[in-house]
C-alpha cells in the first residue's frame, strides 16, 4: 500500500486517524495475533528492544524513585505522562532514519523463533517473493484469514471491504492458491482438489478432474456403477481416478499447523456475572511494557549522551512508543468488537443455536464505525469461550441469504432431507418448493450448492 493511501486512511478511519504510520504497521500486526501469540511478539520486543521493561503487576510500589504518599491512580497517570514525554521531542528534529519495504524495521514477528513455521508464515514468505505495494496488503490480509486446514474464512467481498477492488482480491486469492501447500484459500471441499490436479498435470477434461468437479458426493457415497455409467468408462480407469483422488490432500494447511486439535486458548469469555452477560478480554498473561526511565531522563537531559547515542536512543523510543500505542489500540478494538458480538447477538448466549441472528462482517463494520478490512483482521485466529461453548469469532459472521442464516438454512435442507421418503427423494427444485412454504426463497442452484456443502448426494444417488 503506498505512502499517501496509508496517511489518507489515518486520516479518514475513525479507529486509526490518530495515529503516525509506524503506529499503524504495529496495528495492523498486532490486531490479527491472537493472545498466545501476541505475547510471544510482546516478550520478543522485551529482548530487542533495551528501552522497554516489562511493569511489574503492582508497578511502583516497591520503587524506591516513586513517593509512598502517591496514590495508585497518580502513579498510573505519572507513568502514562513517563510514556508520552519523549513525543514531541522525537519529532521537533530530523533523524536520519528510513523506514523502507525492504528493512521491515517493525516486522519483528518475523524474527520470533518457533518450534516450526505456521502455515502463515509459509504462505508469507511466498508472498513477499510474489507482490508489493498494494497486492502485497492484500495477499497479507486473505493469509491472515487462512485457518489452520488452509480454508479461507472470509469471502473475496467482505476482505475487499471499501479499501481494495473485489476483482484484485480474487486475482490474489487465485494466486496464493498455488503457493505451496497447493490449494490454500479454498472456500468450498472440491476447490483444492482441482488445483491440485492442475500441478499433476491433470486437465479439466480428464477423468481424474471432471470426478472431483462433478461427482465429489457420489464418490463418498460409493455409488460406482452410476458414475462409470455418466462418463462411459470401465472400472479398472474408474479405480485409476479414484486411486490418484484419493491421494489428494483435502486441507493442506494441516501439515503446518502447530495448534493441537481439540485444545484452544480462548481470547475473550463471556460469562454470566450478577445475572448479567459480561464480556472480557482474556489478557492477563499479556506482559504490561513501559519505557525505562532512565532513558527517558537521558533526554531530558542530553549533556553527558553523544550524538550517535541520542540518535539510537530516539530510534528505538520511536519504536517503543509505537508498540505501546498500537497494544492499547488492538486492546480498544477488541474489547468494541467483543462487545459488539455481544451486544448483537444476546439472545444466543442466552437461548442458544435458534437464535443465532444473520450478521456479516460488512454490517458489523458498518454498526461499530471500522473498516471491514480491519474487522476481518481482528477475528483472525481468536476463540471466544461462552456458556454456549468455544468458537472461533468468525463462527458469529456469515454470508446471508435474504434475512436467514446460512446454517438456519443448511439444518432445514439437512432436516428436509433426513425425513423424506427414501424410494422417492426430493429434488433440489422441490426441496426449494418446501423451503419457500417456510417463508425462505432460495434457488435450486443455492439449493444445490448448499446439498453439496453438506455432504449430500443428489437425489437419484440417495435413492433406497
Amino acid at each position: 500500500m503506498s505512502m499517501n493511501k496509508r496517511k489518507h486512511e489515518l486520516q479518514h478511519k475513525p479507529e486509526l486517524k490518530q495515529y503516525l504510520l509506524p503506529t499503524l504497521v504495529y496495528y495492523l500486526k498486532l490486531i490479527e495475533l491472537p493472545n498466545v501469540e501476541l505475547e510471544t511478539y510482546i516478550r520478543h520486543e522485551l529482548e530487542s528492544n533495551p528501552l522497554l521493561e516489562e511493569t511489574p503487576p503492582e508497578a511502583g510500589e516497591e520503587n524506591e524513585e516513586t513517593n509512598p504518599s502517591e496514590t495508585a491512580q497518580e502513579k498510573k497517570e505519572q507513568e502514562k505522562e513517563d510514556n508520552e514525554l519523549s513525543i514531541p521531542e522525537l519529532f521537533s528534529e530530523e533523524i536520519n532514519i528510513v523506514y523502507t519495504s525492504d528493512e521491515n524495521q517493525f516486522d519483528a514477528l518475523d524474527n520470533v523463533p518457533a518450534e516450526g513455521e505456521r502455515l502463515y508464515d509459509i504462505l508469507m514468505k511466498q508472498a513477499k517473493n510474489e507482490f508489493t505495494g498494494k497486492d502485497l496488503d492484500i495477499a497479507e490480509l486473505i493469509i491472515s484469514n487462512i485457518e489452520e486446514d488452509g480454508y479461507l474464512a472470509a469471502t473475496p467481498e467482505e476482505l475487499s471491504g471499501d479499501e481494495y477492488a473485489v476483482e484484485d482480491v480474487v486475482r490474489i486469492i487465485k494466486k496464493i492458491q498455488h503457493f505451496e501447500p497447493i490449494g490454500c484459500a479454498w472456500r468450498e471441499a472440491k476447490e483444492p482438489l482441482l488445483i491440485q490436479l492442475e500441478h499433476k498435470g491433470y486437465g479439466r477434461d480428464s477423468i481424474e478432474y471432471i470426478l472431483v468437479k462433478d461427482y465429489l458426493k457420489e464418490l463418498k457415497v460409493n455409488h460406482p456403477a452410476e458414475i462409470m455409467k455418466r462418463l462411459n468408462i470401465d472400472e479398472k480407469r474408474f479405480q485409476e481416478a479414484r486411486n490418484t483422488i484419493m491421494k489428494l490432500d483435502p486441507k493442506p494447511g494441516w501439515r503446518y499447523s502447530n495448534v493441537p486439535l481439540g485444545y484452544v486458548s480462548p481470547d475473550f469469555i463471556i460469562r454470566w456475572h450478577d445475572n448479567k452477560l459480561c464480556a472480557s478480554l482474556q489478557d492477563e498473561t499479556t506482559p504490561r511494557i513501559r519505557i525505562k526511565k532512565q532513558y527517558l531522563a537521558m533526554l531530558k537531559d542530553q549533556t553527558n549522551v553523544n550524538k550517535e547515542e541520542l540518535d539510537f536512543i530516539k530510534q528505538r523510543m520511536r519504536s517503543a512508543q509505537n508498540l505501546i500505542i498500537a497494544i492499547e489500540q488492538r486492546r480498544k478494538t477488541l474489547t468494541r468488537i467483543i462487545n459488539g458480538i455481544l451486544e448483537y447477538q444476546r439472545e444466543f448466549f442466552e437461548k442458544g443455536d435458534n437464535y443465532l441472528k444473520p450478521m456479516t462482517m460488512t454490517e458489523f463494520a458498518k454498526r461499530l464505525d471500522v473498516n471491514p478490512s480491519t474487522i476481518s483482521r481482528a477475528l483472525a485466529n481468536k476463540y471466544l469461550e461462552s456458556p454456549r461453548g468455544i468458537h472461533k469469532l468468525k463462527f458469529f459472521f456469515t454470508a446471508a441469504v435474504g434475512h436467514t442464516d446460512k446454517r438456519i438454512i443448511y439444518k432445514k435442507i439437512k432436516e428436509i432431507i433426513e425425513n423424506e421418503d427414501k424410494s422417492s427423494p426430493l429434488s433440489d427444485t422441490q426441496i426449494a418448493k418446501k423451503l419457500s412454504r417456510q417463508g425462505i426463497i432460495i434457488s435450486r442452484r443455492t439449493i444445490s450448492k448448499y446439498r453439496d456443502i453438506l455432504g449430500i448426494p443428489a437425489h437419484q444417488f440417495r435413492r433406497k
